[in-house]
């Protein structure tokens, strides 16, 4: 099976651990998404604009798929605020590997600049380029609804199953998320499914119920998985991750296939390399 992992801060690990877990794992292939730490300045690596706008970097990912194409692909976080946006973007289609955007919203001055449509800019700008965008809002899914209206060319992704973060364990919700899937432009990442949605051991039983909801709404075909392993291993090993999926008895053959690499590479352009197809 073709096995796609949709975040995965590999710089954490290093680029030739991680290419190790992947093969013993039988994973093809990471969408690299360079994070080191949260501080006051913003999301590291990266630097704050005169404009107060905060510029991340990616050095680790844009390397790694530079030297490991088949292997690693990348995402750049985008700061709506950030003046130079259409260039700096610009600039980043060039790079081999890039494939998509971010943006996260999770300080208030960031939930008010995405609740008051101060995301247009980014947006035309990943519209102009196909670019698709992985939108992390916990607790605000329903503002994303403005954009997706008015950017109906541009390919959302709603990132982390669309939960909110402050939930007890297992009892975020996911009903905001499920009621986007009647929008063609917007697909749903499956990730940190066993740290918000689930009290149960592996293999996460709990979620079974969830997951076939969400299956239900969007089609596989619009439905991605991500172990975003760094941020989640005090819950499940990388390899409880795929497996509650690859491994599923719930799940059909052709659901699996969408959901662990079909769907991120449709979404992403990525397909498959001979560098990749016998894994």
């Amino acid at each position: 099976m073709d096995i796609v992992d949709a975040q995965v801060h590999a710089n954490m690990l290093g680029t030739e651990v991680t290419l190790a877990i992947m093969d013993a794992l039988g994973i093809a292939g990471v969408l690299f998404d360079e994070f080191d730490t949260f501080t006051d300045e913003g999301l590291q690596p990266g630097y704050r604009l005169a404009s107060g706008a905060f510029r991340c970097v990616g050095p680790n990912a844009e390397a790694a798929s530079i030297r490991h194409p088949g292997r690693f692909a990348f995402l750049m976080r985008a700061d709506p605020r950030d003046p130079g946006i259409e260039s700096w973007i610009e600039t980043l289609t060039a790079a081999p590997g890039f494939k998509a955007l971010r943006t996260t919203i999770f300080t208030p001055a960031e939930a008010a600049v995405f609740e008051q449509g101060g995301h247009d800019r980014l947006l035309r700008a990943a519209g102009s380029h196909s670019l698709p965008v992985f939108v992390t809002c916990p607790g605000k899914v329903t503002h994303l609804t403005q954009y997706v209206e008015r950017f109906p060319d541009v390919q959302f992704v709603i990132d982390h199953c669309g939960a909110a973060f402050d939930a007890p364990p297992g009892q975020a919700g996911i009903d905001d998320a499920v009621a986007m899937s009647g929008y063609a432009n917007v697909a749903y990442k499956w990730a940190h499914a066993p740290s918000l949605l689930s009290t149960e051991p592996y293999p996460f039983g709990d979620l079974e119920p969830k997951l076939r909801r969400v299956i239900d709404a969007f089609g596989p075909e619009r439905v991605m998985w991500a172990s975003d392993y760094t941020m989640t291993r005090h819950r499940a090993t990388w390899a409880e991750n795929l497996f509650s999926i690859r491994d599923s008895s719930s799940l059909s053959q052709d659901e699996k296939t969408w959901i662990l690499g079909g769907t991120a590479r449709r979404i992403l352009k990525w397909p498959a390399t001979e560098d990749n197809s016998s894994l």
